[in-house]
């Protein structure tokens, strides 16, 4: 086992002890998440209106929800780019366990939210 390995599982040692046994996989998913932001963010794929969020991740597959169907087709556009940029991102970080292989994007329907 690597050093970084072995750093990644004592978080996750850790983690089951002081916070029970989904900490360490929703510290790696709130990983997911930030890194997301930052490179979207720095990527300016986030102005005004206009934003996305991971949802959950499955398989290594990020599940992205963008505001406008727009969004949704710029971020499927780049998907290789910016599984690499995050994974990238996450790299050395505590508790970024997950490796992401791909995106699958959608678009958030609001609307259809309030008539439920």
């Amino acid at each position: 086992m690597s050093g970084r390995e072995e750093a990644g599982a004592a978080v996750q040692r850790a983690l089951t002890a002081c916070m029970g046994p989904g900490a360490a996989e929703q510290l790696a998913l709130a990983q997911v998440r930030l890194a997301w932001t930052e490179v979207v963010g720095e990527a300016r794929l986030e102005r005004g209106p206009l934003h996305s969020r991971v949802r959950r991740v499955t398989g290594g597959t990020a599940h992205v929800e963008a505001s406008d169907p727009m969004l949704a087709q710029e971020l499927t556009l780049r998907s290789e780019a910016l599984t690499w940029a995050v994974n990238e991102r996450m790299r050395g970080r505590p508790g970024a366990t997950i490796v992401l292989l791909g995106l699958a994007v959608s678009v958030h329907r609001a609307e259809a939210e309030r008539s439920l």
